[in-house]
């Protein structure tokens, strides 16, 4: 998955994406199924690294959108090469300021993307296997985790590619506009479950 905003949401249950080889990462391409929980704060124990968590990278995604408010289903190119991210260990959602992918370590513990001058577009990506599958379901959940009074518009984009190189494919129907409120508590959750183009059938990397 590929995923591009500029406020803090959590991912507490993500399925789904692509990724090319990085340090400081498990780049195995998982076999289906797979679920993601965050709750185990042993995953992520230091910045930018993301070898604890099979399959999964974040990306700081810098200079893949021109500027704030670009549409994230626009935002397709390949980000692997900008900076392998990760925040780790935080605690405060509505104080800590930092850009990028962050982990939280709260009473549901969570990883979470907030875009900055620098970070313009943050996402996370999971390498599947889908060999012998097909009509595969990606299934996730999105909330914002700032209680505060600031509400920007932040998307949540979702896409895919074969492979590990080239543009991804945006999938229209997982967008959200905007998966923001103000004041607490935080959120509500937003939930999508979509089933991904056949293109992602029996393939060895997605």
């Amino acid at each position: 998955m590929k995923t591009g905003v500029t406020r803090r949401v959590w991912l507490p249950a993500l399925l789904m994406a692509s990724v090319s080889a990085t340090a400081l990462a498990d780049n195995s391409a998982l076999t289906l199924p797979v679920s993601q929980d965050w709750n185990n704060n042993g995953l992520i124990t230091a910045a930018n690294d993301w070898s604890g968590v099979p399959g999964f990278i974040g990306y700081r995604g810098d200079g893949l959108a021109a500027g704030t408010g670009a549409d994230a289903q626009t935002i397709v190119a390949d980000g692997t090469g900008t900076p392998v991210n990760v925040n780790a260990n935080q605690t405060t959602p509505n104080s800590f300021t930092t850009g990028g992918v962050t982990e939280f370590q709260l009473t549901n513990s969570t990883v979470a993307l907030a875009g900055s001058g620098t970070a313009k577009a943050p996402f996370l990506l999971l390498n599947l296997n889908t060999t012998g599958r097909e009509t595969i379901h990606v299934a996730y959940t999105v909330r914002d985790l700032e209680t505060g009074a600031d509400n920007a518009a932040q998307q949540v984009a979702l896409q895919y590619r074969v492979g590990n190189s080239g543009d991804f494919t945006n999938i229209a129907s997982a967008y959200i506009a905007d998966a923001t409120t103000t004041g607490t508590p935080a959120g509500p959750d937003i939930t999508r479950d979509i089933t991904l183009p056949a293109a992602a059938n029996n393939q060895s990397l997605v």
